[in-house]
């Protein structure tokens, strides 16, 4: 009997820090970089000290702003693209050329800065991306898709789990359990602890061979000093860096495998049989 490899897809969204913003607080342009810089530097070390791979999702901007860390992050980790402008962008309701220019703009400037083939995209906020467009620029894969219920955000919860084609792209989501669709991202995962985060991950893999998480960069510093809602700025800094730790560990004893999404898809998806 053939024992399938279960995979961890462990993403980081790179971007400016812009949530002080959309709750009314004023933010300067430098340390709306900065503190996603700091956080940065802080999976890095996390994550190369476990000797894992991961998938960072970078926005052009932050990658022009910090071209040496991003250069740094794609010698042993998968770069991919978050979008181009900022956090609050929609590809899906802008016009049709310009969304195309923008997405292979930055898609050109992070393959300029890390010499390496960009393949995936995720869109700010989890959005639903121009999947058509996507494909005529060359992506390969899309991480954007949540198939859950989050309030004011989307409504998922009808949506196949699993990995699927849309328009001639592999799409790779988010973990969600199956039937009650638990989600495992970086808000459920913070708020209701490591225990939830095992939980919702056994149950995704009884059926799946990988299960993916998304962090964010300013996750990673001290949020407890912005006037932000509690759910958001909870477990921030130190104690999810060593939830973090403690997941990347018990994964590791079970024997599952880190890996990038361009590798997940190269050995399990770039055939046409999903």
């Amino acid at each position: 009997m053939v024992v399938k490899i279960k995979n961890i897809l462990l993403t980081f969204d790179i971007e400016e820090f812009d949530m002080p913003i959309e709750f009314g607080m004023k933010i300067s342009d430098e340390e709306i970089f900065e503190r996603s810089f700091t956080g940065t530097k802080r999976i890095l070390e996390l994550i190369n000290s476990k000797k894992i791979t991961a998938t960072f999702f970078i926005t052009p901007r932050f990658a022009m702003k910090y071209p040496k860390l991003v250069k740094e992050i794609s010698e042993k980790h998968e770069v991919a693209l978050h979008g181009y402008h900022n956090h609050n962008y929609n590809y899906q309701v802008v016009e049709r050329k310009k969304a195309e220019k923008e997405l292979k703009n930055g898609k050109d400037k992070l393959e300029k800065i890390t010499g390496k083939d960009v393949r995936g995209f995720r869109e700010p906020r989890l959005q639903k991306p121009p999947y058509s467009i996507l494909k005529k620029i060359g992506f390969e894969y899309d991480s954007s898709l949540n198939p859950t219920f989050v309030p004011g955000r989307y409504n998922n919860l009808f949506v196949d789990r699993g990995v699927q084609t849309i328009e001639g792209v592999k799409i790779i989501p988010l973990s969600v359990t199956p039937l009650l669709r638990l989600p495992l991202f970086w808000f459920a995962f913070r708020n209701l602890g490591l225990n939830y985060g095992k939980f919702v991950t056994n149950l995704s893999m009884i059926n799946q061979d990988f299960v993916t998480l998304v962090f964010h960069s300013w996750e990673f510093i001290d949020l407890n000093e912005f006037r932000v809602p509690l759910l958001l700025r909870r477990n921030s800094c130190a104690k999810i860096r060593n939830m973090l730790s403690d997941y990347i560990d018990w994964c590791l004893k079970k024997k599952w495998k880190f890996v990038a999404m361009g590798e997940y898809y190269e050995k399990n998806l770039s055939d046409n049989s999903l």
